[in-house]
């Protein structure tokens, strides 16, 4: 009856802490999916507890190897779902790191300090776009 409680509590947990994190901080559908998908499979063996019995029956395999089974592909597709998130992430950071880099570029903001040579360039090249202004 115990087990049953605590898997009851964390899965209604995991659900509830999804719906408060998407409604506070917006997070986006995919994400509340994912944590939705984290809370089910521990309120179903609250729910129905000797689902796993069942399975292994029908699938003739020992209970601890199916439980370790279930274990396992759960954690690797939770693995590989946040794998591509942060991914996704990266490229996303990547791309608009290329873009404030191009639009630097053609402002001529730059963070890198000029050498002499080059500071006598852009000096030059100022003055010659003032002097086209005011031509």
């Amino acid at each position: 009856m115990m087990p049953r409680i605590i898997l009851l509590c964390f899965g209604a947990t995991v659900l509830i802490v999804a719906v408060r994190r998407m409604r506070t901080y917006r997070l986006k559908e995919r994400h509340m999916l994912m944590f939705i998908l984290t809370g089910l499979p521990f309120l179903a063996l609250s729910i129905w507890p000797a689902g796993l019995w069942w399975v292994s029956q029908r699938l003739r395999i020992d209970y601890h190897t199916i439980s370790m089974l279930c274990i396992a592909a759960f954690l690797i597709l939770m693995i590989f779902e946040m794998l591509t998130i942060i991914s996704l992430q990266d490229r996303k950071i990547s791309t608009l790191a290329q873009i404030v880099g191009i639009m630097m570029e053609k402002e001529g903001i730059t963070d890198r300090p000029r050498s002499e040579q080059s500071d006598e360039e852009y000096q030059a090249a100022v003055a010659a776009e003032e002097r086209g202004r005011s031509a």
